[in-house]
């Protein structure tokens, strides 16, 4: 129970005096009705709401949806979803207010291809409501965030949405979701990170594990935190408890690292950070993915696409020891919500569970994991004791019903509600749960336990009491200097040193002749336009020379990569993690080093198979996402690096193709890790420690 008067905040509604208090009178019948009363407890005030509220209400609350600001890069022309495929730098424009001045959608657009797997959908399907029609016509109130604008924009934007919810019936107020937004990133995936530049910018999450400092991921997620309440942001969908026993997983890079333990610890540093010690306020609501570990992928291949749907355990007891431990340990810090992956357990995995937690004579049922009761409410709810929401993955419904193809949509519906899921991602539009409603399908009464779960999350934020933020606020916070320097200097602290064995590192600042290369899936010219700008800041006009004959030392960065939706995962073509594969051109690297002392950079989104590259250097480092002035910071010894590997690097293809998916690479024994030159393993946890052989 709340007994300080919290600040209230109103816009279209009165405020209520009661005995010498305020409240906002929602419902704006005049009266305090008891859900208005903030000094009941958010369970008392959502039971009484959802008592309230009829079947259309609840269903709105129950999806939610993709939301764009008007002007979105995310929206084509005619309404539907751009072909970033064909036209990746329509994600460069910005949203735009209309001529009034609103950041608000006035028309709905509508999409006929799947926006995730681009497949053609069989009609045209809602994709870009308008803001009216999502809040006062289909009465929803959660939102999935994806443009990228200051957080001013941000704000104004929520600001404008959240008077539209005020002024409903009830007066529900819309909470705002994202992914991450406060990590160094290159290119804007779907569905993963739409976003970045705004706040302040931190090492991928690879770079934070390599810090092997919880404190320091505790650090990262309150500023984090403070910066996304500033601009009106509530719940990250994130982070990734999954622990990536397949290098080929092209969303490796989104891990926490392969140690289930570290994975752990890492995992309550962000929910202690976001959340707080308890939910309140302050905090932003934090979503754990992918229940129960979506790192176990056969040869690679990702459950957004048919051909990488089903989780195969080749190893007996896998899952309870490798996958769940970092998602108990989420449940035990007070995890808002949980979200399941798209696959589905098969049968011809080893045995897993004892037989208490089986589904009826078999193993498993073999459907996604948001459709599978006997992993959502036997093993998370009952086993696990998780006792906040379950929130699906974005196109469970449509697009990755993988299992249940078979089922009508409504059919589809009714078995996500009984499996224990609480709210639908990326879904737009109610009417077809309404009709199973009304078909008597379902009972309007099943959903009250998904409608109060969410509406308990809504109080517990403050949104009831107070929804409103301040642009000129959002624009402070974000750019507050001291909080970006502690970003760039944790960027340059997860720089790990490999090797180090001809006394390279640091590289003189009175070096007159450098030359400096990047190799990059797509876009080299521009990342080493970049860091040459970067070197030449650093050592001034005149040291970077365009031959590396002509060089005292060479800088090659090499950042390979496995796109997720750019054509690399297919099903006629094995996923590698071999340099030439993944877009570099070892040849020239090796020239380069054959010509010149070379301090070769590696950008670690997977563990690459490096024996081409490695051994012709001077020296060897680790990076996980970082911009390019703090890397010539830290080569030149302007900051120690301190990082150590998150992963193990493999010593070949055959290493990474004979190791069974479901087992971490540190766990796969002494042949699987790579020996470098100097003999050194390149296992989790190695890094050499510069504190002492730095000069700073």
């Amino acid at each position: 129970m709340i007994t300080t008067q919290p600040r209230v905040t109103s816009r279209s509604k009165s405020i209520l005096d009661v005995d010498g208090l305020q409240f906002r009178d929602l419902d704006g019948d005049g009266c305090l009705t008891p859900y208005e009363d903030w000094r009941l407890t958010p369970r008392e005030r959502a039971e009484d709401l959802t008592a309230r509220l009829g079947a259309a209400d609840k269903a709105g609350l129950m999806i939610i949806g993709s939301h764009y600001m008007n002007g979105s890069p995310w929206v084509s022309e005619d309404g539907g979803m751009p072909n970033l495929l064909a036209d990746p730098s329509v994600l460069t424009r910005q949203p735009a207010p209309d001529a009034s001045g609103s950041y608000l959608r006035a028309e709905d657009g509508y999409a006929r291809h799947q926006m995730i797997t681009g497949e053609p959908l069989d009609e045209p399907r809602l994709h870009a409501s308008s803001s009216h029609g999502a809040i006062q016509d289909r009465h929803q109130r959660r939102f999935i965030v994806r443009d990228n604008p200051s957080a001013g924009d941000l704000a104004r934007w929520a600001n404008e949405l959240q008077e539209l919810a005020e002024a409903s019936e009830f007066g529900i107020p819309v909470v705002l979701v994202s992914n991450p937004r406060n990590h160094v990133g290159s290119t804007a995936t779907l569905g993963v990170g739409e976003a970045a530049g705004v706040f302040s910018e931190w090492p991928g999450e690879l770079g934070l594990a390599a810090t092997f400092d919880e404190h320091l991921v505790r650090t990262f997620a309150e500023v984090a935190r403070r910066e996304w309440r500033a601009s009106g942001l509530h719940k990250i969908y994130g982070y990734m408890a999954d622990v990536p026993s397949e290098p080929r997983w092209s969303r490796f890079d989104g891990t926490l690292g392969e140690d289930p333990e570290a994975v752990g610890r890492l995992i309550v540093a962000m929910i202690h950070g976001f959340q707080g010690e308890t939910l309140g306020p302050d905090s932003v609501a934090l979503t754990v993915k992918h229940f129960p570990g979506g790192g176990v992928r056969t040869d690679g291949h990702d459950p957004h696409f048919a051909w990488g749907q089903d989780n195969e355990y080749p190893t007996e007891g896998s899952l309870a020891k490798y996958q769940l431990p970092p998602f108990r340990a989420a449940i035990e810090a007070g995890v808002a919500s949980v979200m399941p992956y798209y696959s589905k357990p098969v049968n011809s995995s080893a045995e897993q569970f004892s037989a208490d937690l089986h589904a009826g004579d078999q193993q498993f049922e073999e459907v996604a994991f948001a459709y599978n009761k006997a992993l959502i409410t036997g093993l998370l709810r009952e086993h696990l004791g998780f006792t906040g929401y379950v929130n699906t993955d974005s196109g469970v419904l449509e697009g990755m019903a993988w299992g249940v193809q078979d089922l009508t949509s409504v059919e589809r519906w009714v078995k996500l509600v009984r499996a224990g899921s609480n709210v639908v991602s990326d879904e737009l539009d109610p009417t077809v749960l309404l009709a199973a409603i009304e078909s008597g399908a379902l009972d309007e009464s099943e959903l009250d336990a998904s409608v109060i779960l969410l509406l308990e999350e809504m109080f517990t934020l403050g949104l009831f009491e107070n929804p409103y933020v301040d642009p000129a606020e959002a624009d402070e916070v974000a750019g507050d200097p001291e909080t970006r320097a502690v970003a760039e200097a944790a960027q340059r602290r997860s720089v790990t040193i490999l090797r180090n064995d001809q006394g390279l590192l640091p590289l003189s600042k009175d070096v007159s002749r450098v030359y400096v290369e990047a190799f990059a899936r797509h876009g080299s010219e521009a990342v080493t336009a970049t860091l040459r700008a970067a070197v030449t800041e650093m050592l001034g006009e005149g040291a970077i020379v365009d031959d590396p004959a002509d060089a005292d030392a060479a800088i090659v960065w090499v950042l390979p990569a496995i796109s997720l939706f750019g054509g690399d995962d297919r099903p006629d073509t094995a996923l590698t993690v071999g340099l030439v594969d993944r877009g570099i051109d070892v040849s020239r690297v090796q020239q380069i080093q054959a010509a010149a002392p070379t301090a070769l950079v590696i950008n670690f989104t997977n563990p690459w198979v490096i024996t081409d590259v490695e051994p012709g250097a001077a020296a060897v480092a680790a990076t996980y996402g970082i911009s390019a002035q703090n890397l010539t910071a830290v080569l030149f010894g302007d900051d120690v690096p301190r990082g150590r590997l998150p992963l193990t690097v493999p010593r070949s293809e055959e290493a990474v193709a004979g190791s069974p998916r479901d087992v971490p690479g540190m766990f796969c024994g002494a042949d699987y890790p790579y020996v470098d030159s100097a003999g050194s393993i390149y296992t989790y946890g190695y890094g050499i420690d510069a504190e002492n052989a730095w000069s700073v």
